[in-house]
């Protein structure tokens, strides 16, 4: 039911996240050391961040572009803008655009999302994907536990801690959303026998 990808999705790429760099303290000027991807447990990748001022930070990594090992070394610019109830947060100026974002993506380069053109990962499911992905995310905020999985909404027990009233609030919406997925499969397939019929009618003239 996917639609074929016409960009690649953001997911797909390693994110510098201003935020993250932010909560760590790494954007405090004259902070130096490495930021890492771990995926399971286990480090990816590193790459070197220097806080040269309050206003700009420098990357430095290797990269492989077309089997060449590349060294790369350059400043990212960081704002600031003021939050609602006081404070600053932090802002990624992107190296080729300049356009204000928080987070940036490694190609060779560490650029924003726009420059790269990426889009998520959910904007490339059609719209019967997307009703089963809300379905399936429903049913996680309230149990994750495999045995369940094919359990009816309201036979799930509620977890431990849980409101009843919340309880019952996520049981409806899980039911709420499993109807509306199931009504786009249907129509879906309907579509596709449509056009099934069709082209068999055609190699039978």
């Amino acid at each position: 039911m996917s639609r074929d990808k016409e960009k690649d999705a953001t997911e797909d790429y390693r994110v510098l996240d201003v935020r993250a760099l932010h909560r760590a303290g790494v954007l405090v000027p004259g902070w130096l050391g490495s930021w890492q991807w771990t995926r399971r447990g286990a480090v990816v990748a590193t790459i070197g961040i220097e806080a040269e001022s309050r206003d700009r930070v420098r990357l430095r990594y290797q990269v492989t572009v077309r089997g060449e090992r590349q060294a790369k070394d350059y400043p990212v610019p960081v704002t600031w803008t003021p939050c609602h109830l006081g404070g600053e947060r932090p802002w990624f100026l992107c190296p080729y655009c300049g356009r204000r974002v928080a987070k940036l993506y490694l190609q060779s380069v560490f650029a924003c999302r726009h420059c790269l053109r990426l889009n998520y990962a959910s904007q490339q499911q059609s719209k019967g994907d997307r009703c089963w992905s809300r379905f399936w995310a429903a049913r996680s905020s309230l149990n994750m536990d495999e045995d369940l999985k094919l359990l009816p909404a309201k036979h799930i027990p509620k977890p431990k801690g849980m409101h009843w009233k919340t309880y019952d609030k996520k049981v409806a919406k899980i039911e709420r959303l499993e109807l509306i997925a199931c009504r786009s499969s249907m129509v879906f397939i309907q579509k596709a026998e449509r056009q099934l019929e069709k082209a068999l009618a055609l190699l039978g003239r």
